[in-house]
């Protein structure tokens, strides 16, 4: 069969191929939670089934990458499907040894399917060592098989009679979903100058502003077409965590229970591809750092087996992401103890709250960890969540009960494309600033100097002050702000729990704003996160709160 060498049938694969080791991953988990030794009791039996999915995943990657040209996953593919075809017909839950050699090989498989990329589609020489392993391996499963496993063995996935009333879906380039959520951002500019320009207009033609609402309106529901069209489920990015989550529990000798809530949470692609990342982290460091072994969870009355929660919820305005455990807590006086050996925290009486606690375990290269291991000790599975989280424009919190349990709370904002603003003027220029830090606006009545700091009183606490002109401007003599009418604001905003006073000339307006990307020059200051394009046509850029502030 000829190969197949263009890029688009490349992308269509990978993309395929790795539902299909989701669906694998999610067979085999399964699998090893179900009673060894179980006969399927209907040809819908759930042990037949994920069996049927194994069985059906591997043969499906294997004719895919067969016609692709791609030796190494091909025939990690075939040795799977020959290997699991005994367990199929049989209808039993494999033993631990076969299923433990079918995670290992889809393990395999895995890496040789994201190796395609990169030009390497022979197999490695791991790869062709557990080729040579599972052939001397004997076949799993036992020999009886039952006329329910027979039953279930001979439904083919073709055989499904398709439900008229259920959705369609096609597969889309990603890249076309964002080019036309650019052109949508034009039409949606256009439609506010147009307005803009007819509510100027002393006799504007009836006719002419009828059809120009009418318009607006179709540009609106464009747009959150545009806008729902881009979400995906959570379980796009939540499926991949089970495994994880197994591996890295068997890797440490801990029993670990998992749970997801809100897999069907529809998410923004933009945010649904950025939070993978410190989920990995979060859960990870729950695992390592959190829960206890069973020895030390039977001695404190717990259950053996840990529980750990991934979560993802809608609150408001906000998307709602948390990793819960219940396990030892985090011990406040080993992380005090480290931040002052590092002169992080110089107070030993005084209480650590959750936040100042967040801040320092999310501080670069704190670790309580004395020794460094492959999972963790350097000081970075917190620092890298909590840089992530304030990049996306969100806040981490943190809350811990020493015996009861860890709880991260990362919340985000619901899409990277279009976030509320407040727009305000620095020197003549507009500019937004992101509405999920500002915690509110004050007129300026003026301010103190400290020790070389300007500082402003808000309700008896002192809240640092800065000027957004001189900062810009890079400029400690530049003029702090000037107002047209002699009244200046300050916008108090919130930064990883660290409250700043932003001293502008003026308040303008708040608004939604559609967020475009902003490529930097070399050495250029790191004071804006972004760039939009306001109604009338001008550009405005988007301030870095955590730059500035």
């Amino acid at each position: 069969m000829a190969v197949l060498h263009e890029a688009k049938y490349a992308a269509l694969f990978l993309s395929e191929a790795r539902e299909h080791l989701a669906a694998i991953d999610e067979a085999l988990l399964a699998l090893e939670q179900a009673p060894p030794a179980a006969p399927p009791q209907a040809p819908a039996d759930a042990i037949g089934a994920s069996l049927a999915t194994v069985f059906r995943g591997v043969h499906t990657i294997k004719g895919m990458a067969g016609a692709m040209g791609y030796q190494a996953a091909e025939q990690l593919a075939h040795a799977l499907e020959s290997y699991a075809e005994p367990m199929r017909r049989a209808g039993h839950a494999p033993p631990a040894d076969s299923l433990q050699r079918l995670f290992d090989g889809t393990e395999l498989l895995r890496a040789a399917i994201d190796a395609v990329p990169s030009g390497q589609v022979d197999p490695t020489q791991a790869m062709q060592a557990f080729l040579r392993g599972l052939a001397a391996a004997p076949e799993a499963g036992p020999a009886a098989v039952t006329p329910e496993a027979v039953a279930l063995a001979l439904v083919a996935p073709d055989a499904v009679t398709p439900d008229p009333g259920a959705p369609r879906t096609i597969r889309l380039d990603a890249r076309r979903l964002d080019t036309l959520l650019d052109l949508v951002g034009e039409l949606v500019i256009t439609r506010d100058r147009l307005l803009r320009a007819l509510e100027a207009s002393e006799h504007p033609d009836r006719a002419v502003v009828r059809a120009a609402h009418d318009a607006a309106r179709l540009v609106s529901t464009l747009q959150d077409e545009v806008l729902q069209a881009r979400m995906l489920p959570a379980a796009q990015v939540f499926d991949r965590f089970p495994r994880l989550v197994r591996d890295l529990a068997r890797e440490l000798g801990k029993e670990v229970q998992f749970t997801m809530a809100g897999r069907d949470l529809e998410i923004d692609r933009s945010l649904l591809d950025a939070i993978g990342e410190p989920i990995m982290h979060l859960l990870r460091n729950a695992l390592d750092h959190g829960l206890e072994d069973a020895a030390t969870r039977r001695a404190a009355g717990k259950p053996a087996a840990g529980r750990l929660t991934l979560r993802a919820a809608r609150e408001r305005a906000a998307l709602v992401i948390q990793v819960r455990d219940d396990g030892r807590g985090i011990d406040r006086d080993a992380v005090r103890q480290r931040a002052q050996e590092q002169g992080l925290h110089g107070d030993s009486a005084a209480a650590l709250t959750d936040d100042a606690l967040l801040q320092l375990v999310a501080y670069p290269g704190l670790s309580t960890a004395r020794a460094v291991t492959a999972l963790s000790g350097r000081g970075v599975g917190v620092d890298v969540v909590n840089t992530r989280v304030r990049a996306l424009g969100g806040r981490l919190e943190l809350a811990t009960t020493a015996g009861e349990g860890t709880l991260f709370t990362m919340r985000l904002p619901l899409t990277l494309v279009i976030m509320r603003a407040l727009l305000v003027q620095v020197g003549g220029a507009t500019y937004a600033i992101p509405a999920a830090h500002v915690r509110e606006v004050l007129e300026f009545t003026g301010a103190s100097r400290g020790t070389g700091a300007l500082t402003i009183t808000v309700r008896d606490e002192t809240v640092p002050l800065v000027a957004l002109q001189q900062r810009f401007e890079d400029d400690p003599l530049a003029p702090a702000a000037a107002s047209v009418d002699g009244v200046r604001h300050v916008a108090i905003v919130d930064v990883a729990g660290r409250r700043t006073a932003l001293l502008v000339d003026a308040l303008l307006a708040q608004q939604d704003i559609l967020v475009k990307p902003l490529e930097t020059v070399r050495g250029a200051r790191p004071w804006f996160s972004g760039a939009t394009i306001l109604g009338d046509g001008s550009p405005a850029l988007i301030v870095d709160v955590s730059s500035v502030a």
